[in-house]
């Protein structure tokens, strides 16, 4: 399977417009999931680049006494969640008209979106029809693919989804009709139809939305990048501490279920629990009862097991370099999980589930360790061989450079123009004027 070509820094052509705009489904000081956080990395790097590049975040009204945006360069645009079609994720009229007007008073010749929920489907095709507009869109989970938020779990079984077709859809939801799917999987694909380009953070993304039904030769992979350089990593002094942190949002998905299993199994050899250190960095807030009363109950009998509480950006590198190695232990496929990258930045393996777009980023045996899906006893096992002081250096010396967030502006410039170039041509070969 064949994806566009991506053209290296410094080779983009010279066709691209004046002002562009990066467009998000939120804004980083209201939510600080990693789409909005790669779409404001981006849209910083532009301007690093020398781009006068703008950023737009839609935000529901209810959020509008928390939004901070950072300069003149920055808009929001304001949804009313109540009003918008999950389904079809079609939202109302007035977003797209509050987008247009930024669009047009703004002068913006190129839209980079990145995501088009809270924008809605009818959004993107408003923003598509300006005349002389170009528009690209940047794929950051699955939920174009999938009704069950994206995630390409089956809401039964909690099982992988391999693929979604009609029939196991409608086995998710029975509510719907399949006839319902084949009407949202066209609404999805006629509204993406007329995108100039399609930017993916990782291979695996992109290979799964080009078997859905997106054209390879404007489908691209692109690595997000780091907004900040992190700071110095503490330095390392005698034996390795094996410290393993879970950082990210406790929920069903992110496996931190799977982490506690790992600690009871932990707690059998009082020599590990004698020499390892387990801590959890995350927001604790609307989990399910019975999943709170077991962390609670794990915090108390096991002395090796911490909960540090929720943590900000600005101190994510910091409490990374204090442990030996990250640990992500996601039920979901991912898709380039920021902190993949934040810890390779501070140069800490990472130990995770050896599928989707985490095999994809974390070389087994390479730059971290894989384990199986949801097993316990297999997350023991790689923690075991990481402990190994001989294992963690040799893990570290193999860490990738993190791209950062010119490297990731520089790539999309490239792209941008590649895909232009492209279009002008065709244009000219079929006497058209471009």
């Amino acid at each position: 399977m064949m994806l566009g070509p991506v053209l290296r820094p410094g080779q983009a052509p010279g066709l691209l417009p004046q002002r562009l705009a990066v467009v998000s489904h939120s804004h980083p000081s209201i939510s600080k999931g990693g789409a909005e956080i790669a779409a404001y990395a981006l849209y910083r790097g532009l301007r690093d680049v020398g781009v006068d590049a703008i950023f737009v975040g839609a935000c529901s009204v209810a959020d509008r006494g928390r939004l901070a945006l950072g300069s003149a360069n920055e808009f929001a645009v304001f949804v009313e969640p109540e009003r918008y079609d999950h389904f079809f994720h079609l939202a109302p009229r007035g977003v797209s008209e509050q987008l247009v007007d930024i669009l047009l008073r703004e002068r913006i010749g190129l839209v980079s979106f990145h995501h088009f929920f809270n924008l809605g489907l009818n959004t993107l095709r408003a923003v598509r029809a300006l005349p002389g507009l170009a528009a690209f869109l940047t794929l950051h989970e699955f939920l174009a693919i999938c009704q069950n938020h994206g995630q390409m779990i089956t809401r039964q079984t909690q099982s992988l989804c391999e693929r979604a077709t009609n029939e196991s859809c409608v086995a998710c939801f029975p509510e719907h009709m399949r006839s319902q799917f084949t009407l949202r999987r066209d609404t999805m694909l006629g509204a993406f139809g007329r995108f100039d380009g399609f930017v993916s953070p990782s291979r695996f993304l992109a290979e799964r939305f080009i078997e859905w039904g997106l054209p390879p030769e404007r489908t691209t992979v692109i690595e997000n990048g780091l907004l900040s350089p992190p700071e110095a990593a503490p330095p390392r002094k005698g034996e390795v501490s094996r410290t393993f942190g879970f950082f990210g949002q406790i929920n069903p998905f992110k496996g931190v279920d799977v982490l506690l299993d790992a600690a009871d199994l932990v707690a059998r050899d009082p020599a590990l629990s004698a020499s390892l250190r387990l801590r959890i960095h995350g927001n604790l807030v609307g989990q399910s009862e019975a999943f709170t009363k077991r962390f609670e109950e794990a915090l108390k009998v096991h002395p090796f097991l911490s909960y540090a509480g929720p943590y900000n950006n600005a101190s994510v590198h910091r409490l990374m370099g204090e442990c030996d190695y990250v640990v992500i232990p996601s039920k979901w496929w991912e898709n380039s999980p920021v902190v993949i990258q934040e810890a390779y930045s501070v140069g800490v393996p990472v130990i995770c589930t050896g599928i989707g777009g985490m095999a994809e980023k974390v070389r087994d045996g390479v730059s971290g360790l894989h384990f199986r899906l949801g097993d316990a006893a297999d997350l023991l096992r790689a923690m075991r061989i990481g402990a190994d002081p001989r294992n963690a250096a040799h893990l570290r010396a193999g860490l990738p450079a993190a791209p950062n967030a010119l490297d990731m502006a520089e790539r999309y410039l490239a792209f941008f123009g590649s895909a232009l170039a492209g279009r002008q041509a065709a244009a000219r070969d079929a006497g058209i004027a471009a």
